[in-house]
């Protein structure tokens, strides 16, 4: 959890201190939009349809054994 709030968090500090008000207003809305995208892509009209089996993780991926 701590990571999504620094992901989240680090672009909206630095907008404030760039553009104030206006560039935290921007880095929401394109916040929001790279969701709407990301959600449309994987099929989903809303968070309720977002499921375990839509996020893939580097625990998720087939490992291939490294050459001796």
């Amino acid at each position: 959890f701590d990571l999504v709030i620094y992901q989240i968090g680090r672009p909206v500090v630095f907008s404030l201190a760039a553009d104030g008000e206006t560039g935290v207003r921007k880095v929401l809305k394109m916040l929001h939009d790279e969701l709407e995208i990301t959600m449309a892509l994987c099929g989903c009209c809303s968070l309720k349809d977002i499921t375990r089996d839509h996020v893939v993780t580097e625990w998720d991926r087939p490992r291939i054994a490294p050459r001796l």
